[in-house]
């Protein structure tokens, strides 16, 4: 009976904490050079599966990949002759979504995250890696921020262009989420 009850204890002291989350903030900016004005669009209203998140030790690690969605006619740059033609460009209304797999997240050090996944635009799917920084706010708040950057030509697409000049072939995408583990 002493032997349950301690190999129970000791399962319980050594179970893996495996958390639901839901994410709380998401905020992506794209940000596009060009030789007469640098372009920000900004998407709050995107979609994302909720996570799966284990911790270990120290450590957070993605038990399950993810789909995030970034509606294209949710992008606004503050400008809706700009973002028509931005939305034109990436393909609307053929394909009215960015998506974004998450497949892994594996630690490089205490805050630092190696994040790959697959970048889909306008049926065009390519992986990329990042490097993300996970921020813990409190026992029930990760913060995640990084960037990549994403070329035109890499997914097929015109570059934007302005008085019948291109903007530079890159495109800075910057993401912030804020995750509430339950």
């Amino acid at each position: 009976m002493n032997q349950k009850i301690i190999s129970i204890l000791i399962s319980l002291f050594f179970v893996n904490n495996i958390f639901a989350s839901e994410v709380v903030k998401k905020n992506i900016e794209f940000y596009v050079e060009h030789t007469t004005k640098n372009v920000t669009g900004v998407c709050e209203e995107i979609q994302i599966e909720e996570p799966n998140i284990q911790f270990i030790g120290k450590k957070y690690i993605l038990k399950s990949p993810f789909l995030i969605k970034i509606p294209l006619l949710k992008i606004s740059s503050g400008d809706s002759n700009r973002d028509s033609h931005i939305q034109e460009i990436l393909g609307y209304p053929d394909s009215p979504n960015i998506l974004v797999k998450i497949e892994s997240a594996n630690i490089v050090n205490e805050k630092t995250y190696t994040v790959r996944g697959k970048f889909t635009i306008h049926g065009n799917t390519k992986e990329f890696t990042t490097e993300a920084i996970v921020s813990p706010e409190d026992s029930n708040l990760l913060n995640i921020d990084g960037s990549l950057i994403v070329k035109f030509s890499e997914y097929e697409l015109e570059n934007p262009s302005l008085l019948f000049m291109k903007a530079k072939d890159e495109i800075r995408v910057k993401y912030h989420f804020q995750i509430k583990l339950k």
